[in-house]
């Protein structure tokens, strides 16, 4: 290879594992990581026992230390950059309380054969009219009920940790909050994968500053939200 014999060689691990691996070198259990891009890959760490179905692209990967991680995935990045085409991230609190008003959603899937609802096609309900702005909330409150359907698959418990993009979008993080009714960590991290391949090759095994801790958010019109989607898309079937 060319390289000198000493040239020390670490094991690589795949970009969610590495978003995994800081938090549990530094968090007590139970929590869960959403590791955001393409895919959107949900991982519980000390949740709750139960049954994984594999036709909603549930599985157990093993993470760095070589420990069984129930996982879930969607599209959630693709859906993303299809559904906005481009739109910046600009909206107002009047375009979320209509939304919330008109109970406009975005039911699954706009990316098929994957995620929890693979066999879904997409459809907008109460949606005639909107604005990009309230477009632009509709869409983000999808993915963070997509995201909340993983969670609740894989048996996720206590905070769950928002790592890659989705951590600076404000209405996905408030509405997974919601819609999971446990707190939301938006992680301040650029990328949590280039801090797990460090820690492979360092000593250290912590890290400073975990990110902004969401509560659910007050007053019952996101979690009103919330539960209309699941009703919507448990009738859709």
């Amino acid at each position: 290879t060319g390289l000198d014999v000493q040239t020390p060689v670490f094991c690589g691990l795949h970009d969610s594992n590495a978003s995994l691996l800081p938090h549990l070198l530094s968090d007590r259990p139970p929590f869960s990581v959403v590791s955001t891009g393409t895919w959107v890959v949900s991982m519980a760490v000390g949740g709750n026992k139960i049954e994984l179905d594999p036709a909603r692209d549930t599985l157990v990967n093993v993470n760095a230390l070589g420990d069984p991680v129930p996982s879930a995935r969607f599209m959630g990045g693709r859906e993303f950059s299809l559904l906005t085409e481009g739109q910046l991230e600009d909206w107002t609190e009047e375009d979320i309380g209509t939304v919330f008003t008109r109970t406009a959603l975005l039911l699954p899937a706009t990316q098929q054969g994957s995620g929890p609802f693979p066999h879904h096609a997409a459809a907008w309900l109460n949606a005639d009219g909107i604005n990009n702005g309230q477009r632009f909330a509709a869409i983000s409150f999808y993915l963070a009920q997509m995201t909340a359907t993983c969670l609740d698959l894989i048996g996720a418990d206590g905070p769950a940790i928002v790592e890659g993009p989705f951590a600076r979008n404000r209405l996905f993080v408030s509405m997974l909050a919601a819609a999971t009714a446990r707190a939301v960590i938006a992680s301040e991290a650029a990328t949590g994968t280039s801090i797990g391949a460090a820690l492979l090759a360092s000593d250290q095994r912590t890290v400073q500053g975990k990110g902004e801790r969401i509560e659910p958010p007050a007053g019952p019109a996101w979690a009103n939200y919330a539960r209309s989607w699941r009703a919507a898309v448990e009738a859709g079937g």
